[in-house]
């Protein structure tokens, strides 16, 4: 701009931007700042309004001593566990197969705090889980499945003799499998269990095996802690170890003894924490087999 312009041009542009500001922040104050008619409906609703009732979650009666009052209903539970299933790739045709009219057992949470088989001595454990005709079974077995029983013991390097013995002492050799839902009792313990974070991720692994197309929802029977099957694996040690030994497509360890040995061989070979077991149920086993009835063992930490 030419400097001979007088200063009243050369200020112009600068106050018209000022008187500019000056309405705009005008404005804003008048459309934040509310008027007296406008608050007073507001404040009348917010009165009217008032905090809907939360209705407490149902409590669980397991028995005339035991009522538990869950943080949240079974229905919210299975809710939020739908989606955390769907999220890791479980179909939701599966999911509402599996969970159609599940409930939660209360069988299995007095199961859950009591596990009476822990609370007895070891002696007495096996004095009830070992017996003279379990063992005469047994021996009748190795000779029924020899053919089975020595292409497992070379495929994966586990003897025969322990592998039967884990099958007499898990299941009574597929006789005692459980006939409790899996799928029931899993979310059961998951819903409201001592260790819901495990219970959780073994109902996942079953859901997993449903998806998989090995059994069904209602075939799939076991103990009341989800053990599963003749040699009662629970499902993570069953996606990881289970195999299809007779070659039919399914990994059967409910209804085929040569799947439910082979999968155990393979758990003993490939886990230390299987191999261990392994080799603990047979030296009980052994053990029991040299030494008279449990009213004759010592007691306490006496026995050996």
């Amino acid at each position: 701009m030419d400097s001979s312009m007088p200063s009243c041009f050369t200020h112009r542009p600068q106050l018209r931007q000022l008187i500019a500001a000056s309405s705009l922040i005008a404005l804003v104050a008048c459309a934040e700042k509310p008027t007296a008619a406008d608050a007073t409906p507001l404040q009348a609703a917010k009165a009217q309004t008032a905090a809907p009732a939360v209705a407490p979650t149902p409590a669980l009666v397991v028995d005339d001593s035991l009522t538990i009052q869950p943080a949240v209903s079974f229905a919210e539970w299975q809710a939020g566990f739908r989606a955390q299933a769907l999220k890791a790739g479980i179909r939701a045709d599966v999911f509402d197969q599996a969970f159609a009219g599940v409930t939660p057992d209360m069988s299995v949470v007095k199961a859950d705090r009591s596990q009476p088989e822990f609370s007895r001595p070891v002696w007495e454990y096996l004095d009830g889980a070992i017996s003279a005709a379990r063992v005469r079974k047994g021996q009748a077995l190795l000779s029924q499945y020899a053919d089975d029983l020595q292409k497992i013991e070379q495929q994966y390097g586990v003897d025969r003799q322990t592998l039967v013995a884990v099958w007499g002492m898990e299941s009574n050799f597929g006789q005692l499998q459980g006939s409790q839902s899996v799928i029931r009792s899993l979310a059961t313990l998951a819903y409201e269990g001592r260790r819901p974070g495990f219970a959780q991720s073994q109902l996942l692994a079953a859901l997993e095996i449903i998806q998989h197309g090995d059994i069904t929802p209602d075939k799939m029977l076991g103990s009341w802690a989800g053990a599963m099957g003749q040699t009662q694996f629970i499902p993570t040690t069953y996606n990881t170890h289970a195999v299809d030994f007779d070659g039919d497509g399914r990994r059967d360890i409910w209804n085929t003894p040569a799947d439910a040995l082979a999968s155990t061989a393979h758990y003993g070979s490939v886990a230390s924490r299987g191999a261990l077991k392994l080799s603990s149920v047979r030296a009980l086993t052994m053990h029991w087999l040299t030494r008279p009835p449990a009213r004759a063992w010592p007691s306490g930490n006496n026995w050996a």
